[in-house]
């Protein structure tokens, strides 16, 4: 599956694909509160604690009718150098694809090549001077990374360079493109499965949200969707840290039982010596305590919640895997 990215110019709509995609509407009905209640020591703490997990590593955009009121770097560009970001370090946004035209008449086989000429257009027309569309890194690029959980916790693995046709760009840049798309909403999340990038795009009537990544995660969308809703002062989660705190042996009892995975798969979960363990296949497994009802895996993402019904029981667990939300399987005894 793909993920794209939509910008109209005139009668052109630039279309820009990466490995995977995602492309829903917005609704419109929603209030946005001003840039003057919005709290950036938290949008701060969000884009710090991804960046501890070590799921993601870049730059975080808000802009508000057309004016950037928040940006902010974490993690490093290359962390083989130690390389800080910069406003001017580029990102890779994914593989060029086609360029769709108002135009029934063009052919296909002229598509790639019209298509190409207009996005090196749209660029010079917007005199955007840290954005490009070739394939080799530009020199002001971050590196790519693979995001992997080791024994020591986050790890950085460099990607492979990409060897596709890219657009390259910064965060203020990439602004600039999406204001071209007057009157609409957009909602794009992509990342690239050979390379070491990923991106959120967020437009909603006069606030504009931008996340990019060096790190291969798809969890930018997920970033995106919490800085809306923290610029909008409605509840949002963070990710708890990988972090083993104390729980009370007689809570860890009621997590104990089986939870059906699906028609005749079972996940069981036991208590040993005041500790936590599923069964994965033969293996047993230890679940370390993050909180009263959440549990982590070691050396991978995986983690366990458990949920309560309205009478207190424990009636279902959660499977999460380096993201807020999961597949929730009902306990069965």
């Amino acid at each position: 599956m793909r993920k794209t990215i939509l910008v109209s110019l005139g009668l052109v709509t630039l279309t820009l694909f990466s490995c995977k995609e995602k492309n829903d509407s917005l609704g419109s009905s929603s209030t946005v509160v001003s840039s003057e209640a919005f709290n950036p020591r938290k949008l701060d703490t969000l884009g710090s604690r991804y960046n501890e997990l070590g799921r993601f590593s870049g730059s975080i955009l808000v802009a508000e009718d057309g004016e950037v009121v928040y940006q902010n770097f974490f993690g490093k560009a290359d962390y083989g150098s130690d390389k800080p970001f910069s406003k001017s370090t580029v990102f890779s946004l994914g593989d060029f694809s086609e360029l769709i035209l108002n135009d029934s008449e063009v052919k296909a086989d002229s598509l790639e090549v019209k298509s190409r000429k207009a996005v090196v257009a749209l660029i010079e027309e917007l005199d955007l001077q840290n954005t490009f569309l070739q394939k080799e890194a530009p020199q002001n690029a971050a590196k790519g990374y693979i995001h992997s959980i080791g024994p020591d916790g986050p790890e950085t693995t460099p990607a492979p360079q990409d060897t596709e046709l890219q657009l390259w760009t910064n965060a203020t840049n990439l602004q600039k493109l999406i204001a071209t798309i007057a009157g609409e909403s957009l909602v794009q999340d992509g990342y690239s499965e050979t390379g070491g990038f990923s991106y959120a795009i967020r437009k909603n009537q006069n606030l504009s949200v931008i996340v990019l990544s060096n790190r291969r995660h798809p969890v930018t969308g997920e970033m995106a969707e919490s800085i809306e809703q923290l610029w909008k002062r409605e509840p949002y989660q963070l990710p708890l840290l990988r972090k083993e705190t104390k729980v009370s042996p007689a809570l860890l009892q009621e997590f104990a039982g089986s939870y059906e995975l699906g028609p005749g798969a079972e996940l069981k979960v036991v208590t040993e010596n005041d500790s936590l363990f599923v069964f994965m296949g033969p293996q047993k497994v230890h679940l370390k305590p993050q909180s009263e009802n959440q549990f982590f895996m070691a050396n991978t993402e995986a983690a366990i919640r458990f949920e309560r019904d309205s009478t207190g029981r424990v009636a279902s667990a959660e499977l999460l895997d380096g993201f807020l939300s999961g597949k929730e399987i009902p306990k069965i005894r």
